[in-house]
């Protein structure tokens, strides 16, 4: 059973063999050949003929030529070497530790960058497929998740587990935090604390939001911009929309839900939600990183694909090759094949030439 669960780790050791198959269908037309040309016997009438002729010959010729092609088959499977990697690797030093933090104010329930007007999903929606995708990609780096709104919330601290991470990642939701507003700094602030003492080679920072701070904090978020770069902490920020306003869905805070029609229908308005912009490209400059801007599924994909491509560092591995051999499985098949045609010949099957 765990062969089939983990097939993918299933490989063959010497895979020139299988040109041997080319072979295979050589050798059953020289056999349709021989049997062609085999001895007849001769009957004194055509009553002696019929009685000799069984409905079930020509399926009974089938089935042997299919045991017999069928353990040629697993013949030649067995000597390409069927193996099972059991290898095992664990990361000695990480290439770049890595926090998403991913705004969850009301206005990520705006629907204006949906692909298909008759399947309008939210720009929250688009942002979590888009950082799944992105998650999957960075196998040996440990990457956290930060959840902001007001208050930032810690979603996922930094791990190599990407399982674990995708399903916090589908956890995420206008709510989760309690409160629907924008607080950039305590975002950048939470975000910062998990990265700065760790002594990877790399430490970044990839803040979303298509708001501003709202209300205004008491600290600039360009304070803690300022703290990144002496921690060696790059901030790559990210604004999504296409516009300020748009359609969207309303979150009700006393259901924790979307505000829905007695029909149980979401309520559709339209509404402003500005984007602080300068904010945003101020605070990825002050940590020598970059501002981004994204309008759609696609742009936004193309973004974290170039910070994929920017941030690659060297990791190290400790990996331990272990291959469990698995010909025994496809010979004893072919054996098995083989007895069951000679049996079947031998027996229900016999053939008067």
């Amino acid at each position: 059973m765990e062969y089939w669960q983990d097939w993918q780790k299933i490989h063959l050791a010497e895979p020139l063999w299988l040109f041997l198959l080319l072979v295979i269908p050589i050798i059953l037309w020289i056999q349709k050949k021989g049997d062609m040309k085999d001895s007849t016997l001769l009957f004194p009438t055509l009553s002696r003929i019929k009685k000799s002729v069984t409905k079930n010959s020509n399926y009974s010729q089938v089935i042997l030529k299919s045991l017999r092609c069928l353990s040629l088959i697993f013949l030649t499977l067995t000597l390409a070497r069927p193996q099972f990697d059991r290898s095992t690797s664990s990361i000695i030093t990480s290439g770049v530790d890595i926090v998403l933090a991913i705004d969850l104010s009301a206005s990520m329930l705006a629907l204006d960058m949906s692909e298909d007007p008759k399947a309008e999903i939210t720009r929250l929606d688009v942002v979590k497929g888009v950082i799944k995708d992105f998650v999957a990609k960075r196998k040996h780096d440990r990457i956290g998740l930060v959840a902001f709104s007001v208050d930032p919330y810690l979603v996922s601290a930094l791990t190599l587990d990407k399982e674990h991470l995708q399903k916090n990642i589908d956890r995420l939701r206008v709510g989760l935090t309690h409160q629907t507003g924008t607080n950039i700094g305590s975002a950048l602030a939470e975000g910062i604390n998990r990265l700065r003492t760790l002594e990877s080679k790399s430490k970044i920072l990839i803040l979303l939001t298509d708001g501003k701070d709202e209300p205004p904090p008491p600290h600039s978020p360009l304070i803690y911009a300022e703290g990144a770069k002496s921690d060696n902490i790059k901030i790559y920020t990210i604004a999504v929309g296409t516009a300020t306003r748009t359609r969207t869905y309303l979150f009700d805070q006393r259901s924790r839900d979307l505000m829905r029609y007695a029909n149980g229908k979401p309520v559709v308005q339209v509404a402003d939600y500005p984007v602080d912009k300068e904010i945003l490209q101020k605070v990825s400059n002050a940590s020598n990183a970059r501002f981004y801007e994204a309008k759609n599924k696609s742009e936004l994909a193309s973004i974290y694909n170039e910070i994929d491509r920017l941030e690659k560092t060297k990791v190290e591995l400790n990996v331990n090759i272990i291959f469990e051999e698995l010909f025994q499985w496809s010979l004893a098949l072919a054996l098995i094949l083989i007895f069951l045609e000679f049996i079947l010949a031998k027996t229900i099957f016999l053939r008067i030439p």
